[in-house]
């Protein structure tokens, strides 16, 4: 057994690197840009969207992707409010908020909403390997 008290791990560049995925993942999703979002996700990736099912896997999340990205909204964005890594720098998780704003007859609608996403370093970069998220205001 390896004796992981000898191990040392840089914390500071795993969390650089963890913001600059969060960071590049919502600008991706801002764009509306499948392609370049589902490059943040594991292959084998579970993804719980708001009121639907289940789903796994990147190609999945891809076509979810594709589906949301039609949407008519006018703008989007999220942000991340608090993430933490565990001591060895491998698993993190990221808690934020989003909103998204649809025009109407009588005005914009802002739909806000928050998300827990788990990420684990795979390879040389972080990977969302579950992601869950849901509105605040109810659905109709």
């Amino acid at each position: 057994m390896k004796d992981l008290s000898s191990v040392e791990v840089d914390l500071t560049s795993k969390k650089e690197a963890l913001q600059e995925t969060l960071q590049k993942l919502v600008e991706a999703e801002i764009r509306r840009d499948a392609d370049a979002a589902i490059e943040f996700f594991a292959d084998s990736a579970i993804v719980q969207p708001s009121d639907m099912p289940q789903i796994q896997g990147a190609k999945a999340q891809y076509e979810l992707y594709k589906e949301f990205f039609k949407m008519p909204y006018s703008s989007f964005d999220s942000q991340s409010t608090y993430f933490e890594l565990d001591s060895t720098g491998e698993m993190a998780y990221d808690t934020g908020w989003n909103q998204f704003v649809f025009p109407g007859p009588d005005g914009d609608m802002e739909v806000k909403g928050k998300y827990l996403a788990v990420l684990k370093f795979i390879g040389d970069r972080w990977k969302v390997v579950a992601l869950s998220f849901n509105n605040d205001q109810p659905s109709t």
